[in-house]
């Protein structure tokens, strides 16, 4: 067994993968894909369907299909089989997405007409009802479908006009009438060579393949994230899951900590190949909230002592500040612990009760990983990320882990980064510690969108 392990320097610094050919490689067939389904993956093959028959196309070129195979352990895979026999098979079939349900396929069919998408419905344990997707026409292609996680989004490439050049990746939206009109994700994504292989990535992450965007030979793997609707400047992954051949069709589980991809690095053909971050993953990341410590006063007890409409109350906050009346607002300036108190003011006789009723108040920051930074950022400048105000009370610290949301990952309770182009990034901030009480790992992340000059 191969495996490569190494650091990934340039962008993705501090961050190791380990990737690892898969057993489902033949000697003989191209595997071109792979995506998570069930205990098993759904993956693409052009092995023989049979030990004395191989269905080949037009061209006499092995027929692509669609394969399940299960998984029996970490290490072993169980006997791959057609996915459905429903599915044509006289055709090659190559990328799919399944709904999160379960209950929908979307796949590529490529045959003498061309290459086009088709969905299948779920019967059991085979698929039925196939029929084309609503955006197939014949001058153009539709290929590689993929679903976002909540199911409302379609991905895929297609050559259609209007768009920047070669293959373009689009999206759909889904409504009450079905799919929208596609939408070209726009020229910082799209270029005038293709990009292809879109995967939606349930933390919010898009992978792609493409020539462009100064790939390091062939196609390579890119990610690229959306913020309000804006696609940011795509990023390419680091060695070794990109090489100088040709990378493609990149997938993963939900948090995005393992997953698959094929190259053809290791010759003439496609194998597949499974990769592994050594980077933690933080798949539920919340904003950032901003500590305001504003709060808002009254008395019930001083209440009842007043019960003359001479009566002023007068407030002292423990800070410096005195206010009056019955209900005040007041703002501390900063954390800490402070004694404020009511007195009551006659105002016939100007003689005064002080402190009717006294409390002390601790004023503490959410309890979240906290990032600091500059106000105004510009590109080509550096700037220190700072995560020493995080207020995490039950969790002893293990490691401060930050995603700077241009393919540049750090570590460390203070960092220094520098974004080389302008733009909105979302910059995450990850914490790994032990709970004080029982000692388990525990993660916790949030997020802020930096606005760079």
């Amino acid at each position: 067994m191969i495996i490569w392990s190494m650091v990934a320097h340039s962008l993705w610094a501090q961050e190791d993968y380990i990737v690892e050919p898969l057993s489902l490689n033949s000697n003989f067939s191209n595997e071109i894909y792979a995506i998570p389904y069930g205990d098993g993956v759904i993956y693409t093959s052009d092995r023989r369907t049979h030990v004395l028959i191989n269905r080949v196309d037009t061209t006499n070129q092995p027929l692509f299909n669609l394969y399940f195979a299960p998984k029996r352990d970490s290490a072993k895979w169980g006997i791959p089989n057609l996915l459905s026999k429903n599915i044509p098979i006289n055709s090659h079939q190559s990328t799919c997405a399944v709904s999160a349900d379960g209950r929908e396929i979307y796949f590529t069919v490529n045959d003498e007409t061309g290459q086009r998408i088709f969905v299948a419905t779920r019967s059991g344990d085979n698929w039925s009802n196939i029929r084309p997707f609503t955006h197939n026409r014949t001058n153009y292609t539709t290929t590689h479908p993929s679903l976002s996680p909540d199911g409302k989004r379609l991905f895929f490439a297609s050559n259609m006009p209007g768009g920047f050049g070669g293959f373009d990746i689009y999206v759909c939206e889904w409504t009450n009438r079905g799919w929208g009109s596609p939408k070209n994700l726009g020229p910082t994504v799209n270029t005038p060579e293709n990009e292809l292989y879109p995967f939606k990535q349930g933390n919010g992450e898009l992978y792609f393949s493409s020539s462009a965007h100064g790939s390091m030979g062939g196609m390579d793997i890119f990610s690229v994230h959306e913020i309000n609707g804006v696609w940011g400047l795509p990023q390419r992954l680091p060695e070794p899951v990109n090489s100088t051949a040709d990378d493609i069709s990149y997938t993963a589980y939900h948090d995005g900590s393992n997953g698959y991809f094929a190259s053809n690095r290791s010759g003439k053909k496609f194998d597949l190949y499974a990769f592994k971050s050594l980077f933690p993953i933080f798949p539920d990341c919340q904003e950032q909230e901003e500590n305001e410590y504003n709060y808002e006063f009254w008395d019930e007890q001083a209440v009842e002592l007043s019960d003359t409409a001479t009566m002023i109350y007068m407030w002292d906050f423990g800070d410096g500040t005195i206010k009056y009346g019955e209900v005040v607002e007041h703002t501390y300036a900063s954390t800490g612990v402070y004694e404020y108190s009511v007195s009551l003011i006659d105002t016939l006789t100007n003689e005064v009760s002080k402190n009717v009723a006294s409390y002390m108040l601790e004023v503490l920051d959410i309890e979240q990983p906290y990032i600091t930074v500059s106000e105004t950022l510009r590109a080509g400048t550096p700037a220190i990320f700072d995560a020493s105000k995080t207020n995490l009370p039950n969790l002893e610290i293990e490691e401060y882990y930050w995603i700077f949301g241009d393919g540049t990952r750090k570590k460390g309770m203070r960092a220094e980064h520098t974004f080389a182009a302008p733009g909105v990034y979302r910059v995450q901030l990850g914490v790994i510690g032990k709970t004080k009480y029982f000692g388990e790992e525990e993660k916790v992340c949030t997020y802020r969108e930096i606005s760079v000059e």
